[in-house]
């Protein structure tokens, strides 16, 4: 086990890399901790709290996504989602809570790009906790996984999402659109601005 930990003037991010040889091939477990949550890997274990976040109408109502799923929908979901080694639950450390997922996806190697997602139950929303996470990802993302650019796709009437976004350093990607969905507004956000971002903390 390789623990790496980096410093923030306003939190700590413990990194907890657990790996090991499956049929020849390195697979990486990764945690990632801030005062307050703990983001880990999704896991089967999870179904019943993923099940309850993906089928809330309240989370999904900024979301072009199917709500009437059932458990075993979920289950493969989980399967599918574990291929990307970024997909992450969020969880609350004291006490222990499940809350809700974060993920960077979409992922170019060839340019070191990704786009972030992440989804909160309702009766945790409003408290600074999708903030804390996506700043941990963030500095994982650059500092540890090698990422040079990330943008969010989120819906232009989302305004506690923007807000989250331009707190945390994205800026609005003027011009460009989603051909697939035009409600959707992008923000982008650099290594190099994160790291202006966080010199002024």
């Amino acid at each position: 086990m390789k623990i790496v930990v980096r410093q923030t003037k306003k939190m700590t991010i413990f990194i907890h890399k657990l790996s090991q040889f499956v049929t020849n091939r390195l697979d990486m477990e990764t945690e990632i901790s801030t005062d307050k949550l703990l983001l880990k890997s999704v896991e089967l274990s999870d179904l019943q709290n993923m099940y309850n976040l993906r089928t809330n109408p309240q989370v999904a109502k900024y979301i072009q996504r199917d709500i009437n799923k059932n458990l075993q929908d979920i289950r493969q979901f989980i399967e599918l989602v574990r291929k990307n080694n970024f997909y992450f639950t969020i969880n609350t450390i004291d006490p222990c809570e499940f809350i809700g997922t974060i993920t960077l996806w979409n992922i170019d190697r060839s340019t070191n790009y990704a786009e972030i997602g992440y989804e909160l139950l309702p009766q945790f929303q409003g408290k600074g906790l999708m903030s804390e996470a996506v700043k941990a990802i963030l500095d994982y993302a650059f500092y540890e996984a090698g990422f040079k650019y990330i943008e969010a796709y989120t819906h232009r009437e989302n305004i506690a999402s923007k807000k989250l976004l331009e707190r945390a350093g994205f800026k609005l990607v003027v011009g460009k659109i989603d051909e697939d969905n035009s409600d959707l507004i992008i923000y982008g956000i650099n290594k190099i601005a994160e790291e202006d971002s966080i010199d002024h903390e």
